[in-house]
């Protein structure tokens, strides 16, 4: 449901029908940059930067890439960390402990692209250095938790 705001230059649309058109956009085999929300992707991405995401299609994911996701009712932005029984496992670089798992169909679209919103240059994210450094991130979760606590 569209709703204008008395500026009339914002305009807010539910997270069902902006994500009904970006899945439009991919599966006409087109590019989409999307604003990312949240601060499940600390510290690599931010609240605010943009991603340019292309449509999922079935291929091999490439361990420690950044995708766009349906799980259950929600939609994700997470980084590919492993496959169990057939389901990919996502999790947030910023999250400890959290994790979802999704089957194939649920993978919608991967991140290429990052346009920080604090730089002026776009930076790959779909290169082995960024996936190795956000899968290290990721294996070190449990000490991430413990300094976490310590500095409580």
């Amino acid at each position: 449901m569209s709703e204008n705001t008395s500026d009339s230059k914002t305009r807010v649309i539910s997270n069902t029908d902006y994500f009904a058109e970006v899945q439009r956009i991919l599966r006409e085999g087109k590019e989409v940059r999307i604003r990312v929300k949240g601060n499940s992707m600390l510290p690599f991405i931010q609240d605010g930067d943009a991603v340019l995401l292309r449509a999922y299609q079935g291929e091999r994911l490439a361990l420690g890439c950044n995708v766009l996701a349906k799980d259950k009712d929600k939609f994700v932005f997470h980084r590919y960390v492993g496959k169990k029984n057939n389901l990919y496992i996502l999790a947030g670089d910023g999250n400890l402990v959290l994790r979802e798992y999704v089957e194939a169909t649920d993978i919608i679209a991967i991140a290429y692209t990052l346009y920080p919103q604090d730089k002026d240059k776009a930076v790959t994210i779909d290169r082995l250095w960024p996936r190795l450094r956000g899968m290290g991130w990721y294996h070190i979760r449990l000490l991430r938790r413990i300094a976490a606590k310590l500095t409580r």
